[in-house]
């Protein structure tokens, strides 16, 4: 009660790198600079000013959540904040994107992106399947690479490895879809491409594009082939569960599908993968890059992110960008870390969360960042770090540490942090957990402990530790001098080492800790 009473008192203002020669290789700076000068050509057309430069404080600790997936250290903040350099902002940016972290998080954003449902039923392959995703993410493999690896990654007739498998691999992908054609093509076309063609599994539907038998015909890509006469093997076909009606593999742009003479069991995706990744693809760059503008500015270039076909009829206020931005990690050769560098370097990733007087401006202008909900990750992951505890996360291990980071992110699961909220039984569960409760004992806190113990702290010094570990940033004068007062007294308890623990206990939860904004 007494933690509740304060926090109503305080208020605060909300592995193998790529070898591509460095002549060769493309600069995302350029990219960025085409980025905001279309930006900025919408902002004149639409006469909208926009939001100021954040601070280098707001800037470490979102570049920190966005590409690590935590806050940033009070060893980091104070560094970053210390530094004169002109160009701290872009070497903060190169060394998190290159750092094993990047790779863990990022991990977790595509495998969330391409098998959803490992959140809720199939979590037993999420871990193995995120395995695979950081190791190709930290050596850079091309995208295009990534994806035709996981299509047609080697499996049985149940969805289970080979015995021979070994190292990480993609195969959790078949699993968490039950090795159903109908389930592969449905999660294949809306992950890589960006089109729900699963709205026509069933009938066609009088408003969209594609019809029942292109899913079908897509669905077929994933079935074995069948035996015909002479035991010769032949392209497959797919029944309909419950009908008559048959499918043969057709691509949905309709071009011809050329069948070898001699066919595998794995034959019909690699001919499926080769269009989906190929370069005349209308929709595989573009869906990557819109997902990772989305991953980066919270909103799409073009929503529904599954409607890159334009069913609904929304091209979105940036198609041609898209365009243009697709034709670039084409050309970088599907170089997801370029891609993120360019737009984490532009001047509107660095746009403050402030409205400014007058009428908001559309989002889609991206005129402002949006204030984002953490994901259950990004919050475990940064109370750990606000308590200078090490994050649990070995992802070669399946320690308790591994299970509580887990448990934890599922409690706080949200679909897209742009549009999160949370539920007031989560709410309850941050502010009295007993993870929480835990880092509000100075002997399970190492920041707490440090600060309360430090000899060269005044009582001022230690509330400004605080809220560099928490908030990533100093204390306002407005701000410190209650909390000092409150430490100094021993609040209520008439012990300052308790009273120091009401004040994390208040940061942490405060709108400006769970929110990137």
């Amino acid at each position: 009660m007494r933690r509740s009473r304060l926090l109503f008192v305080l208020v605060i203002a909300t592995c193998s790198p790529r070898t591509t020669p460095a002549a060769d290789r493309p600069d995302p700076a350029k990219l960025a600079a085409i980025i905001d000068a279309r930006l900025a050509d919408g902002w004149d057309k639409a006469k909208v000013r926009p939001a100021p430069v954040v601070d280098d404080a707001t800037f470490l600790r979102r570049a920190s959540l966005d590409l690590i997936g935590r806050i940033p250290t009070v060893a980091e903040s104070r560094e970053f904040l210390a530094d004169k350099a002109p160009d701290k902002r872009a070497k903060l940016v190169n060394r998190l994107i290159d750092s094993g972290g990047h790779a863990r998080h990022m991990a977790t954003y595509w495998r969330r992106t391409w098998v959803p449902q490992a959140d809720a039923e199939f979590a037993r392959v999420a871990d193995d399947f995120e395995a695979w995703v950081s190791v190709r993410v930290q050596e850079n493999a091309p995208y295009d690479r990534m994806v035709r690896e996981l299509l047609t990654a080697p499996i049985r007739a149940a969805g289970t490895l080979p015995t021979a498998q070994t190292g990480v691999t993609p195969a959790p992908f078949f699993t968490a879809n039950e090795n159903k054609p109908e389930n592969l093509a449905a999660s294949a076309t809306r992950a890589f491409l960006g089109v729900n063609l699963d709205c026509a599994q069933c009938h066609d539907h009088p408003f969209a594009r594609w019809t029942r038998d292109q899913f079908w015909q897509t669905a077929a890509f994933f079935a074995a082939p069948k035996m015909g006469d002479g035991g010769k093997t032949m392209p497959p076909e797919l029944t309909i569960p419950n009908t008559k009606k048959s499918f043969a593999p057709e691509l949905m742009d309709g071009t011809p599908v050329k069948w070898p003479a001699a066919l595998a069991s794995d034959t019909g995706r690699k001919l499926l993968a080769d269009w989906v990744v190929g370069k005349d693809n209308p929709y595989f760059a573009r869906n990557a890059v819109n997902r990772t503008w989305a991953q980066v500015f919270g909103t799409a270039l073009v929503e529904p992110l599954d409607d890159l076909s334009g069913e609904t009829g929304n091209a979105g206020y940036h198609a041609e960008l898209l365009k243009e931005l697709a034709e670039a990690f084409v050309a970088s050769g599907y170089d997801l870390k370029y891609m993120t560098r360019a737009l984490v370097l532009t001047k509107a990733y660095q746009l403050s969360a402030v409205v400014r007087e007058g009428t908001p401006p559309d989002p889609r202008l991206f005129a402002r960042m949006p204030v984002r909900g953490l994901t259950g990750e990004q919050l475990y992951d940064s109370l750990r770090t606000a308590a200078g505890l090490p994050l649990e996360r070995d992802d070669t291990g399946r320690g308790q540490g591994l299970d509580a980071h887990k448990r934890f992110a599922a409690q706080f699961h949200v679909e897209r942090a742009v549009t999160a909220e949370r539920a007031i039984v989560q709410t309850l569960t941050a502010m009295n957990g007993r993870f929480t409760t835990d880092l509000t004992d100075p002997a399970k806190n190492q920041t707490l402990a440090g600060a309360a113990d430090a000899p060269f702290l005044d009582t001022k010094g230690k509330v400004e530790t605080l809220f560099l570990a928490v908030l990533g940033r100093k204390p306002t004068e407005k701000e410190a001098a209650p909390l000092v007062k409150h430490v100094a007294d021993g609040g209520t308890e008439n012990d300052p080492r308790l009273a120091l623990a009401d004040v994390f206990w208040a940061l942490i939860n405060t709108t400006e800790f769970n929110t990137n904004h």
